[in-house]
């Protein structure tokens, strides 16, 4: 009877600290700096939710691999499960040569993930701390909704397709 006590505390304890790290596991990558940059355009302009800062954007090979796909008279472009797109936030508003960025703001691809938004979970790292913050608000999908349409941004999406809320589609 004892053992069998101390097995399922053991089984127990073992599930609580398997759910423990899994909360805990770091989203965004180390290393990102080989992945095809998403633009060649200079965003050195303000952009709501990250003002007049200098950004980068990255994306990773799953991400480059989205299909377009026409439904009745619309475009639809779909990012694979695994897809980050990734974006350096530099604190000045034009390139500085030898500047690091200070945060990076990452869109991943994770349908299953339960803080998901449109099946992206959109955080924010800050680079000083190393600290990540997955945004359980709704703020960065409801800003980013604005890339299925015509909008402002970038070549301003014309054609109105939607882009599964990524601005600057590879």
């Amino acid at each position: 009877m004892r053992l069998k006590r101390f097995l399922t505390a053991c089984l127990f304890l073992a599930g609580l600290t398997a759910c423990s790290e899994k909360k805990g596991v770091p989203m965004v990558p180390q290393r990102y700096e080989g992945w095809s940059r998403v633009n060649a355009v200079e965003l050195d302009y303000p952009i709501p939710g990250h003002m007049d800062n200098y950004r980068v954007i990255y994306i990773n090979d799953i991400g480059k691999g989205y299909r377009v796909e026409t439904r009745g008279n619309s475009t639809y472009h779909v990012y694979p499960e695994g897809s980050i797109i990734l974006k350096e936030i530099y604190e000045s508003p034009s390139r500085v040569e030898g500047e690091k960025p200070g945060s990076l703001t990452v869109m991943v691809k994770d349908s299953d993930h339960p803080d998901a938004r449109e099946d992206w979970v959109w955080i924010v790292k800050d680079l000083k701390t190393n600290q990540e913050q997955v945004m359980t608000q709704e703020f960065c999908v409801t800003c980013h909704s604005n890339a299925n349409e015509e909008h402002f941004y970038g070549d301003g999406n014309k054609n109105g397709e939607f882009r599964d809320f990524v601005f600057f589609p590879y």
